[in-house]
C-alpha cells in the first residue's frame, strides 16, 4: 500500500498529471479541491473549511491503511499545495507519511514546478474549469496565484524536502515544457 504526494503551486499541472499517471498504474486519485469544495460549497475558503477537509483526508487515509485487505487500489494519488515555509504543513505531510510506514506502507514524494508564463495559461484551461468549480472566476484565481507567490514558498529549496521529510523517497520534475503523459510515464519509470 502506497501513498504518492503530487505537490507544486497552483497550476502547475498536478491534477493533470495525477489523471494521466492513474491510467498507467494501479492507483486511484485525489485531488486537492474534491475534499476542499465539499465544505466551501457550505463555508466558503475559510479555515474551518480547510480544517475539516483536512480531517476527512486523515480520516480516509487512516481507513486506507488499516483496510488493505478490502482497499480497491493498492496505491493514493495525492495532490496538494505544499507551502514550505509552514511548519503545520511540512507536520501534515510527516503525520501522513507515519501512518503509511507504521503500517508497512511507502510514501513518494513528487514536486512539480513550472515557470510562471505557463501556469497562468495552464490556470485557465479548459480541463482544469471544468474539474474546479472555484477556478472558473479567472481574474480571482489568477490573483490568488499571483499573491500567493509572493505570500508562501510553493517550491522547496534544494534538499529541503529530504532534510524534513527524510521517510520519503523523492522526485523533483520541471514540468514547464512536458506534457501530462511525459510526466506521468517519468513518474511511473521512477516508482518501478
Amino acid at each position: 500500500m502506497e501513498m504518492i504526494f503530487i505537490v507544486g503551486p497552483q497550476a502547475v499541472g498536478k491534477m493533470t498529471i495525477e489523471k494521466a499517471l492513474e491510467k498507467k498504474i494501479d492507483a486511484k486519485l485525489l485531488f486537492n479541491h474534491e475534499t476542499l469544495d465539499i465544505f466551501a460549497r457550505f463555508l466558503g475558503y475559510t479555515k474551518e473549511t480547510f480544517r475539516l477537509s483536512g480531517s476527512m483526508r486523515k480520516e480516509l487515509f487512516k481507513a486506507f491503511v488499516e483496510n488493505e485487505e478490502t482497499n480497491q487500489t493498492k496505491r493514493i494519488i495525492f495532490t496538494l499545495m505544499v507551502e514550505f515555509d509552514l511548519d503545520s504543513d511540512i507536520e501534515y505531510i510527516q503525520e501522513v507519511t507515519d501512518l503509511f510506514i507504521r503500517h508497512d506502507g511507502k510514501v513518494y514524494f513528487v514536486e512539480l514546478e513550472a515557470d510562471l508564463e505557463e501556469r497562468l495559461i495552464r490556470n485557465k484551461s479548459s480541463f482544469r474549469l471544468e474539474e474546479k468549480p472555484s477556478k472558473r472566476n479567472i481574474a480571482f484565481s489568477e490573483h490568488e496565484l499571483l499573491t500567493s507567490m509572493k505570500k508562501y514558498r510553493l517550491n522547496s529549496y534544494p534538499e529541503e524536502v529530504e532534510k524534513k521529510l527524510n521517510h520519503l523517497n523523492y522526485l523533483r520534475i520541471n514540468n514547464t515544457a512536458l506534457s501530462p503523459d511525459e510526466v506521468a510515464e517519468r513518474i511511473q519509470d521512477w516508482l518501478d
